[in-house]
Formats: structure tokens, C-alpha cells, sequence
């Protein structure tokens, strides 16, 4: 069980590491094609895209992952339920429901909600997509439940190729007719590319089937217990994804309010959310991996009443995500303007992502203190605190961008996390009673990470300028600065003999009893 968790947290996490690379180099390749109001014409666009992904697929692959793990576990590894074939049938509902929706009101979202008559074609090209994108997040969430992450991680690369190459063939081609064509060649190679994914997925699921020996049961309840999860879960969803979509309409709004030109409002947005906000989130996917892969494993060990188990895994998990994001938050810090050149040739970029980094840690707790919640049945308490936190940054964000602009988003982003983060660490905290040890995960991480990036720094600096091209400058400063960082970590007791050989059980698949070091 431990060697399986080990070895599906590096396969998603390679996957996810590998796709975020990908997205924000083709971000920087499309900003060189389309400049920063391209990139924000196509940021507008995907934010009703992932609105109604969302509204088509979400809580469902989380309901299938659950209760499959949940019925393996209780069955001894013999049998699973029939709850993959119960919710494909509810996704293709909601996604058919949703696509048509989308194909018939595109005209009105895109003139009128978007004020950029430019989007409608696209969001008309993206409809279709939802069906297939449905599906395959109903396998996704299989595969997950009976372990086996090396399938949607081949099927997420798989869709990422696709269609890259396919905008890269014909972006060219589209690009002199204007921005509205650019962004059509991109949502005609997503389609395309959802419908070879879910092709891929299915196949690989068929090849799964015939292998497994897992029989499938049908239990009485099982769209009870979907819904169950499906509901909270959803409600949570839609609610993140619909504020999230409004505050994207809202913020290019609010500039032009400001007395931004239309063309320079999609640029500052373009920016902000296209270009920075991937980068900050980037080192995240291996937080992400955890979480989604810690659902079916909290979840059966809640099933069988295993609170030692639960209890060590969000412990250790807990500690991972505040040592590896005070790292990450400290390399956006010292070396942000480098960052920014060498990825977008953009010292604005930079910029902004040493102005937002001191909220890294927080956002990524945010990613996996999300999933755990939802593992321990508390869809309920997550759904209360994003009304809240939504509802607060939607009027902040109505009242104030118009008046201050683009700097007033910056600080209700940082009085949106910071709130959030509170709400749901607390309840973590209180549900879970695991217990955060302040000095070992946060004081000296904090001191190890200001002392191995001033060492780095001025090693840099002592250095002739241009010693290195930008880019590999860049590569030395980060490598230099980690393994600084877990030098000073092991020499302030913040990590220590017994959390490498707790790592190394983990690899064996014989993890140690999870005790304190301190």
C-alpha cells in the first residue's frame, strides 16, 4: 500500500511537473505569437471554458475515486462497485446539458458578459469538447481509485501533446487574420485534443478491465453515496469556478474603469493571471499529487476507523508542504527578476511574482488541506469558506479596482488567502488533531530559506557579470539554493535522520511508525 502511494505520488507528480513546464514555456511561446493582449483575449475565453468544464465534470471523478477505493478496501482487494458506470452516466447528462447551453448562449456570454465580441466563435468551438472531457475525468478518477496512476498520466501528456503540436501547425496560418483567429486556432486544437484523450482513456480503461481481477458488484446505495459526494463537492466547485470566472470578467472591467484602454486592461490581465499566476503555482504539482492521490488512501483508512493512519499521513504531508513551499517562496523572492526574463523576456513579470511569492506557502497548504478535507468528509465546512472567501473578493474587487486598479487586486489577493488558508487549516487542525510544530516547519525553514538564498546571492553576485547566460544562471541559483537550504534544514534539526529513513520506508513500501523527532 505505502509503495504504491510512493511510487503513484512520483508518477502524477512527474506528470504534473511535466505539463506545467510544458503550459508555461507554450504560454511564453504563444505570448511571443500574440503578445500580452493575445494572452489575455485567451485568458477570457478559458475562464468560461473552465467554468463549464467544471460545471460538466466536477465532484464526479472524486466520487468515483472514493467510493472504488473505499469498496476495494472493504472487499479485501476482491471487488469494487459499479459506481464507474453510475457516474459516466451522470456526466454525460450534465456535460451534454452544459455544452448545449454554452453553444446557444455564446453569443451572449461573449458580447455582453465578456464585453469582446472576439470570444464568441471560440466558445462556440469549445462546446462540443465537454462530452469527451467528461468522460474521461469519470476514467481518470478509476484509475486513481484502484491505483493506477501511470494511465491518466500518460493520458494527460498524451492530450498536452496533441495539442500543442496541433497550435503550433496552424497558428501561423491563423495569426494574420487577428487575435480573434489566434485564439480560434488554439480552442480548435483543445477540441480536437479532448476527443483523442477520451479516445486514449477508453482504450486504456478497455486494456484494464480485461487485466484486472477486480469483479464488479453492483451495491445497493451507490447513488445515494455519489451523491453524497458529488453534491458538496460540486456546489464547492461551481461556486470557486463561478466567482473565480466573474473576478477574471470583473478585473479587466474594473481597469477599463480605471481609465485603462481596452487593449492595455487585457495586457495588465494577460500578465497578472495568463503569465505570473502559472509560475507561482507551478512547483505546486507535487503538493497537487499528494492530495489527489491521499483521497482514496484517507478514505479507506477512514472507512476501516484507522486514525493513526490518517492522522500520520496529513502530519507528514502537512510538514512536506511547508518546508518544500517556504523554498519555493524564497527562490521567487531572491531571484524573481530572473525568473521572469529568461521565461517571458519580461522584467514586469518578474515583478509581480516577487510581489505575490510571500503567499506561496499559503496557497499551496490551500491545494492539499482542500483534498484532505474532501477525504475526510468535510465538503460541507470547504463548500462555507469559499462562500465566504468568494463573496468577500467579489465585492473588494467590484468596489475597488476601478478606483486603485491593478495594485488593489494584488492586496485583496493577499486578504483572500491569507482568510482562506486560516479557515481551512483550522478545521484541518480540529477535525484531524494532527499538530503543526511551529519551529521545526516554519521558524527554521523560514531562517534556512533567507540564509541559503543570501548565500546564493552573493555567490552570484561575486561572479563577473554574464558569467553564465541568463538561463543558466538561473538553473545555478536554484540548485545552489536548494541544496543550501537542506543543508541548513539538517543542520537546524528541521529535518533530520529519522525523516529520511521514514522517506526510505516509503520507497521500500516498510514506512517507520510515525513519531515525533523533536
Amino acid at each position: 500500500m505505502k509503495k504504491s502511494f510512493f511510487f503513484n505520488t512520483v508518477i502524477l507528480t512527474l506528470t504534473s511537473q511535466t505539463l506545467r513546464i510544458i503550459g508555461i514555456y507554450f504560454i511564453a511561446f504563444l505570448s511571443g505569437k500574440i503578445g500580452t493582449e493575445g494572452i489575455g483575449l485567451y485568458q477570457l475565453i478559458f475562464s468560461i471554458y473552465y467554468l463549464v468544464a467544471t460545471m460538466a465534470t466536477s465532484g464526479i471523478a472524486i466520487a468515483v475515486t472514493r467510493l472504488t477505493a473505499e469498496a476495494i478496501g472493504k472487499s479485501g482487494r476482491k471487488s469494487t462497485s459499479d459506481v464507474l458506470r453510475c457516474c459516466v452516466l451522470l456526466s454525460l447528462f450534465l456535460s451534454v446539458t452544459v455544452s448545449a447551453t454554452l453553444f446557444f448562449s455564446a453569443e451572449f456570454i461573449g458580447s455582453s458578459l465578456l464585453g469582446d465580441a472576439r470570444t464568441v466563435i471560440s466558445l462556440k468551438i469549445l462546446a462540443p469538447s465537454l462530452p469527451f472531457m467528461a468522460v474521461s475525468s469519470c476514467l481518470r478518477g478509476y484509475f486513481y481509485g484502484v491505483r493506477k496512476a501511470f494511465k491518466p498520466a500518460s493520458e494527460m501528456i498524451f492530450e498536452q501533446i496533441v495539442q500543442i503540436l496541433m497550435i503550433i501547425a496552424v497558428i501561423d496560418y491563423f495569426i494574420p487574420k487577428g487575435l480573434e483567429y489566434a485564439c480560434l486556432a488554439i480552442v480548435l486544437a483543445t477540441t480536437a485534443a479532448e476527443v483523442l484523450s477520451c479516445g486514449y482513456s477508453f482504450t486504456l480503461f478497455q486494456v484494464e478491465r480485461r487485466r484486472s481481477r477486480l469483479a464488479v458488484v453492483k451495491e445497493k446505495g451507490t447513488w445515494r453515496k455519489i451523491m453524497n459526494i458529488f453534491l458538496p463537492v460540486a456546489a464547492t466547485s461551481y461556486l470557486r469556478s463561478g466567482l473565480r470566472t466573474a473576478e477574471n470578467v470583473l478585473i479587466p472591467s474594473g481597469l477599463k474603469k480605471f481609465g485603462a484602454a481596452n487593449k492595455d486592461a487585457l495586457s495588465q490581465y494577460g500578465l497578472l493571471i495568463g503569465m505570473v499566476m502559472p509560475i507561482l503555482v507551478f512547483p505546486s504539482s507535487f503538493l497537487s499529487a499528494i492530495s489527489t492521490l491521499l483521497i482514496p488512501e484517507i478514505s479507506e483508512a477512514n472507512a476501516l476507523d484507522n486514525r493513526q493512519k490518517v492522522m500520520g499521513a496529513i502530519s507528514r504531508v502537512f510538514q512536506l508542504t511547508l518546508l518544500l513551499s517556504l523554498l519555493f517562496c524564497g527562490m521567487f523572492i531572491f531571484f524573481a527578476d530572473d525568473i521572469g526574463l529568461s521565461i517571458y523576456q519580461n522584467k514586469e513579470a518578474g515583478g509581480l511574482l516577487m510581489i505575490l511569492a510571500p503567499l506561496v506557502p499559503l496557497i499551496y497548504l490551500d491545494f492539499i488541506v482542500d483534498g484532505m478535507l474532501n477525504a475526510l468528509n468535510q465538503q460541507m465546512r470547504t463548500l462555507k469558506i469559499n462562500i465566504l472567501d468568494y463573496t468577500i473578493r467579489i465585492t473588494l474587487i467590484l468596489i475597488l479596482i476601478p478606483r486603485y486598479g491593478l495594485l488593489s487586486f494584488i492586496a485583496i489577493f493577499y486578504i483572500s488567502t491569507v482568510l482562506n488558508a486560516y479557515l481551512s487549516i483550522n478545521r484541518l487542525v480540529r477535525v484531524s488533531n494532527v499538530k503543526v510544530e511551529i519551529s521545526a516547519w516554519i521558524l527554521k525553514p523560514l531562517l534556512s530559506i533567507i540564509a541559503a538564498g543570501s548565500v546564493t546571492s552573493l555567490i552570484m553576485r561575486l561572479l563577473p557579470p554574464d558569467y553564465f547566460p541568463l538561463g543558466l544562471t538561473l538553473a545555478v541559483e536554484i540548485i545552489l539554493t536548494m541544496v543550501l537550504y537542506f543543508c541548513f534544514l539538517f543542520m537546524v534539526r528541521s529535518l533530520t535522520k529519522k525523516d529520511v529513513t521514514w522517506f526510505k520506508g516509503i520507497v521500500k513500501g516498510t514506512p517507520k511508525p510515525l513519531q515525533s523527532n523533536r
